[in-house]
């Protein structure tokens, strides 16, 4: 080892003798330079096919240039510059080379270089699926994608909708078309596409009020119907004792009621007579409300005074003082003083006005107003200043103005006309604005009726409230339907109807005011499908068939006939219908349901079919022993009838609520 360093430090020695500075040596040339290196910036590339791409090495001491050369030239080739060109999918070994200069030796470098295929990109639309409203538009741009293609649109039925190139779509007819977005390729990203069913709808039809009408009102009730809406639409009927306006306030109003789900014509109940009450009907889709319809106001009233009669008949022997026990058999058997108002022993505290049994009636001034004083009796040389004359009475049950007979002048109760006349003392009377109204006219035979106090006779109404009337007929406005010579009027001494020659003179009454029960059409009943009706303008309920009778149009049975006091205990024992409350019908009632513009029979045969004549009523005759009221629906007439010796049929009432 020793011996080894020995020799090189000679050899090292030698060396330096013969690079001194010898000027006698010949000069010797160089056979070594310093080293360099170079490299690329990275270690790899990719290449999309078909694309070029600047890839050089850098650095180097040396002032060699700088050569490429490819592994495999069919994948891709480089320019002397660095400038590779990707043919085909692959890799190749890219090198770089610098060459030796006087001082540097030669230097290489090496990248691999992938040529890849064209990367995807992606666009969407927010929603692939869209409903745009007719003649609407609506922006639906797709966004995404990394190349540098700009997004164009096109549309499958430009008849449907169109789309520009923003992405803003128009709707032009109903029905559905697809929007196509497009992104295009580049030098390094394919085609993108995206698409959106578009579905145009139909604008959407308003949600309107219906338009409401008033049908009918009567007994604490009022039916209102409407145009339909849609099947699709729900109504509600909003009702107050004050005018509503906007319906979300119904609550804060006097008696605000909302009824839900209500259908075309809705009867409402349950009202109180002679109050006024508004009505306003919204329609619903289930999300939103409607505002509301035009705006009924109504007072119901009932159409029908009780007869006044408050004693009862024995089954047997006559008239009994009271209404007690009338007919003893298996319990008592309710009749006409029973029932209605007549039978109602609050009733006179809560009376508006002043009348005899359950009438109630006030006296009016020829302004209309009310007379301060109601209890003093009437006097020809009477003053309205204190009460002993009056112009009009007002009944505070139906509803009716009446006019009031004088002594003397153009209302006295001594003028007389025949039939074709009737009209004239009207038309005077209007000219006079009698109790500030002009709307005077002949009554119907219904509106004549409703003030006959069937509780006396000789004269059969109130004297007190009509004074200066007489005992006997009073023209109505209806001609008889089955003789056209007579017309109907109402006899005052027993308070009912007869048919009159029409060249025969008579008194005239005037009515003031709206009356429900004079139309007896179709329109005014619900026939249910129990076999009963109800009229929707008194309340009542029938039986549809006279008793004994059944199918849709009475004819499958016999009908019962009985003497009266039987006939009384059937409707009392009756469970028709799964209903425990029958009753014969008072004269009153019965007549409700007369048909007076019909004749045998005088009654509407699609609502009370049967062609039945002759039917017990409840209401016993006054100062006639063993007679009761029996109606003839040949003409629709009272008849007073022995309660032992005649037999009639029987048709049952009771209160529908």
């Amino acid at each position: 080892m020793r011996m080894t360093k020995i020799i090189l430090l000679t050899s090292f020695c030698l060396f330096l003798v013969a690079c001194g500075d010898n000027d006698s040596a010949p000069a010797e040339a160089e056979t070594w330079s310093h080293l360099q290196s170079i490299n690329f910036v990275s270690e790899s590339y990719e290449i999309v096919i078909g694309n070029m791409q600047e890839v050089t090495a850098t650095d180097g001491l040396g002032s060699g240039v700088i050569t490429y050369s490819s592994s495999d030239e069919s994948i891709a080739t480089v320019s002397g510059a660095g400038s590779i060109s990707a043919h085909a999918l692959g890799s190749v070994t890219m090198t770089a080379t610098k060459a030796a200069d006087s001082k540097y030796a030669e230097a290489a470098a090496t990248t691999n270089v992938t040529v890849i295929p064209p990367k995807t990109q992606v666009i969407s639309f927010v929603s692939t699926a869209v409903s745009i409203t007719l003649n609407t538009t609506k922006m639906l741009a797709a966004t995404g994608g990394a190349g540098t293609g700009v997004i164009t649109y096109t549309s499958s039925d430009a008849n449907i909708l169109t789309i520009s190139p923003a992405g803003l779509v128009e709707a032009l007819a109903v029905g559905t078309a697809t929007i196509t977005a497009t992104k295009p390729a580049d030098s390094d990203y394919l085609e993108a596409t995206a698409t959106a069913e578009i579905t145009v709808e139909a604008e959407p039809v308003p949600l309107l009020p219906p338009v409401i009408s008033m049908v009918s009102s009567g007994n604490a009730r009022a039916t209102i119907s409407w145009n339909a809406t849609g099947d699709e639409a729900t109504l509600s009927l909003y009702s107050a004792k004050e005018s509503i306006g906007d319906p979300a306030n119904y609550a804060s109003l006097s008696a605000g009621t909302l009824t839900l789900d209500v259908t075309s014509p809705f009867t409402m109940i349950g009202l109180d007579n002679g109050e006024r009450y508004y009505f306003v009907v919204t329609s619903s889709d289930g999300v939103e409300e409607s505002a509301g319809s035009n705006e009924l106001s109504v007072v119901p009233q009932n159409p029908l005074n009780d007869t006044g009669i408050l004693f009862s008949a024995n089954a047997t022997s006559g008239l009994n003082a009271t209404c007690t026990q009338s007919i003893d058999s298996e319990g008592h058997v309710p009749q006409d003083c029973d029932q209605g108002r007549d039978a109602d022993t609050t009733l006179a505290v809560s009376k508006v006005g002043t009348g005899v049994a359950s009438f109630d009636f006030s006296k009016l001034a020829s302004d209309g107003a009310v007379l301060a004083e109601q209890t003093a009796a009437w006097s020809n040389e009477g003053s309205e200043a204190v009460g002993t004359q009056w112009s009009c009475v007002k009944d505070n049950v139906t509803g009716l103005i009446w006019e009031i007979k004088t002594a003397t002048g153009v209302h006295s109760f001594d003028e007389k006309v025949n039939w074709s006349n009737r009209a004239l003392l009207a038309e005077t009377t209007n000219g006079e604005m009698l109790c500030g109204l002009d709307d005077w006219r002949v009554p119907t035979p219904m509106e004549l009726l409703s003030i006959g106090n069937n509780g006396r006779q000789n004269p059969a109404f109130d004297t007190d409230m009509f004074p200066n009337g007489k005992s006997q007929s009073y023209w109505t406005s209806l001609p008889d339907a089955g003789n056209a010579a007579n017309a109907w009027t109402i006899n005052f001494f027993a308070g009912i109807g007869n048919s009159k020659t029409k060249t025969m003179a008579f008194q005239v009454r005037l009515v003031s005011g709206d009356y429900q029960a004079n139309d007896t059409s179709s329109g005014r009943y619900t026939v249910n499908e129990d076999g009963t009706v109800t009229d929707r303008v008194t309340g009542l309920m029938w039986t549809q068939c006279p008793e004994g009778l059944s199918g849709i149009d009475c004819s499958v049975g016999v009908v019962t006939t009985s003497v009266w006091g039987a006939s009384m205990k059937a409707a009392r024992d009756s469970t028709y219908a799964g209903y425990d409350d029958w009753r014969i019908p008072n004269m009153k009632e019965y007549q409700s349901i007369v048909a007076f513009d019909r004749n045998n029979p005088a009654i509407n045969t699609a609502v009370f079919p049967g062609a039945v004549i002759n039917f017990w009523s409840s209401s016993p005759k006054a100062q006639a022993a063993v007679n009761s009221f029996r109606i003839n629906f040949t003409k629709g007439l009272m008849e007073a009838k022995a309660r032992t010796g005649t037999v009639a049929a029987q048709r049952f009432v009771r209160d529908a609520d």
